[in-house]
């Protein structure tokens, strides 16, 4: 198990499993991570989206159906409880030992979900031949009815054929019920299952979609990336 730095000398790390995992099916759940600073974290949450001096971005995207999601940007540096966790040792570790020691911080973002989300992949100021990790806070439990967040394994491979094919039929609902004949919800995939507490570490090519989350789903997001390649 990775050893946690402020209860010794050794920084936390994935260990190498746990990377051949992510790399092989592009993406990670660290179940209890943040479990002591859970109530913490939920607070700040709340305390960023209630001072309304902070821009919210009210968005009604086709891939949220055209239901309403709001997007608080620069989210992490608005509360000191919050902006602490860009260099908390576990993110630390977690970012150096799936990017390197050179990776680059690419901001977070809050959210507040009032929509399913249908199937995409990350990709808004994300350039693809750039490598980028997300890390993901659910404030909320989440399971099956509550809009747990499915993944397909393996889509990471962005360039692979199974993975363009992918993200052609899901390129609309229509073209996705006429090229295989199914719905959006019942698209073959990983669901996790996750608690206040828990870690989500995903690649951003990564296909994933949620449904049935209800109202006022809670998200916050801290993202790296790898350095630009040296011209």
């Amino acid at each position: 198990m990775p050893t946690d730095s402020r209860r010794g000398s050794v920084p936390f790390e994935l260990t190498a499993a746990q990377r051949r995992y992510f790399d092989t099916f592009g993406f990670l759940h660290l179940p209890a991570l943040f479990e002591k600073e859970a109530r913490e974290l939920d607070a700040a949450f709340e305390e960023v989206f209630a001072n309304a001096e902070h821009k919210r971005l009210e968005v009604f995207e086709p891939v949220h159906f055209g239901e309403r999601r709001l997007i608080l940007p620069v989210f992490i540096d608005k509360h000191p409880r919050l902006a602490v966790l860009r260099d908390d040792p576990r993110i630390v570790g977690i970012v150096r030992s799936l990017i390197g020691a050179d990776s680059e911080y690419a901001e977070s973002d809050g959210n507040l979900f009032f929509c399913d989300s249908s199937w995409h992949i990350d990709s808004y100021g994300a350039p693809v031949d750039r490598f980028h990790i997300k890390l993901s806070f659910y404030l909320d439990p989440q399971d099956t009815a509550s809009g747990a967040i499915r993944l397909i394994p393996g889509s990471n491979h962005y360039q692979d054929e199974y993975a363009l094919t992918l993200r052609q039929a899901f390129s609309d609902a229509e073209r996705l019920s006429r090229e295989l004949g199914i719905e959006p919800q019942e698209v073959p995939s990983w669901e996790i299952e996750s608690k206040p507490g828990d870690l989500l570490v995903w690649n951003y090519r990564t296909i994933h979609a949620s449904f049935g989350g209800g109202e006022r789903r809670r998200l916050f997001s801290i993202s790296f990336r790898e350095p630009a390649p040296r011209e």
